[in-house]
């Protein structure tokens, strides 16, 4: 189960915010919810712990980019697949090719 409150993507509002009935705003999602929302219990598979002394932003920003890198990852090994399959394939056609 994730709080908002608990997730490095939760950037809570100061104090002295102007709009007293959010508490803060996922960076996630972009949504602000009220201050008595903020640690009920939820679903949310991009839940993130928060790293003490780590801003909001910092977190986002490590989010992202391992999201990413992630994503270069697995077209990058899918690429390799491909690859290995079109040489199988060119020899298969050069092997039927020369008998």
């Amino acid at each position: 189960m994730a709080r908002c409150g608990r997730c490095g993507l939760w950037a809570e509002y100061p104090e002295d915010h102007p709009e007293k009935k959010w508490g803060g705003a996922c960076l996630w999602f972009q949504l602000r919810l009220p201050e008595d929302e903020v640690w009920e219990k939820r679903e949310c598979a991009e839940f993130f712990e928060r790293v003490p002394g780590v801003d909001a932003l910092r977190h986002f920003d490590f989010k992202v980019k391992r999201d990413h890198i992630g994503a270069a990852w697995k077209t990058a090994k899918r690429a390799q697949w491909m690859a290995w399959f079109s040489i199988g394939m060119s020899i298969v056609g050069f092997l039927s090719k020369c008998q």
